[in-house]
């Protein structure tokens, strides 16, 4: 006995079918995060660990603000005079 083919236009539809979102679109990485495999959830391995990150960035910080503070000593000696 032969059957008709699933007719999708017939069956009921639940209010997300209904309402024809759009579909999901993949963004990209956020910078500087870990990066996940979107498909797994997993984390991708080989990557920098994010608290040398931190680490390597906090040293950069503060390197930059004594580097500040001795240029506005340096300013300030000189207006003294």
């Amino acid at each position: 006995m032969k059957t008709t083919p699933l007719n999708e236009h017939f069956l009921w539809k639940g209010k997300i079918q209904q309402a024809n979102y759009p579909k999901p679109i993949l963004k990209k990485d956020m910078v500087g995060l870990i990066q996940i495999n979107s498909l797994t959830g997993t984390i991708i391995h080989g990557q920098p660990c994010i608290y040398d990150m931190l680490y390597q960035k906090s040293l950069d910080e503060s390197q930059a603000y004594w580097k500040g503070v001795e240029k506005r000593k340096r300013l300030y000696r000189e207006n003294r005079l």
